[in-house]
């Protein structure tokens, strides 16, 4: 319960901080709000389960430097069948960018944040349906056209239900 409402406090802090940060990232150089989404691939791998999907992912974000941004994302993990077992989940992230400009419109960046997830499962026989809140993390490289419009490559790891997801996305990113 007392990381519930860690949590949840950072998630909050997080949100509050985004309005204010907002009016500065507008006179900061690479600064602004932006928008995509991804689709790939996910493993899980848990008791006899060891099988991958697909992932899809809605983002959005601000970058208020070219250094740093915060972004909220949608995650839908497809289920995944395996004889008898069977994984399910979708979620909920907020995280901080770190990113490192390579050239004028591209950059590598890293992200940590927190993911509030729902899922259903059944595994080894026993069936369950659970919900809460996990730290993630991941990496990737943007490959900017222009300032506007970019394609991002991603890796990431949840950890959901006491599962380990890793995940490799492809998507595209727009900024305004």
């Amino acid at each position: 319960m007392r990381i519930n409402k860690l949590s949840s406090f950072i998630g909050l802090s997080a949100v509050l901080l985004l309005g204010p940060l907002s009016a500065t990232a507008a006179q900061a150089k690479g600064s602004g709000i932006y928008f995509g989404g991804s689709w790939g691939a996910y493993s899980v791998k848990k008791s006899s389960l060891d099988d991958n999907d697909n992932v899809l992912k809605l983002f959005v974000g601000g970058q208020f430097n070219d250094w740093l941004g915060i972004e909220g994302s949608w995650n839908d993990f497809n289920r995944v069948d395996n004889n008898s077992d069977r994984f399910d989940a979708d979620g909920k992230g907020l995280a901080a960018v770190l990113s490192m400009p390579v050239g004028t419109a591209s950059s590598v960046f890293i992200k940590g944040g927190q993911f509030w997830w729902d899922s259903a499962s059944s595994l080894g026989g026993a069936s369950g349906a659970s919900s809460g809140n996990d730290p993630f993390w991941g990496a990737g490289f943007k490959y900017g056209f222009n300032n506007n419009f970019a394609l991002r490559l991603e890796a990431e790891r949840y950890d959901v239900a006491d599962t380990n997801i890793d995940t490799y996305t492809v998507g595209l990113e727009f900024k305004f």
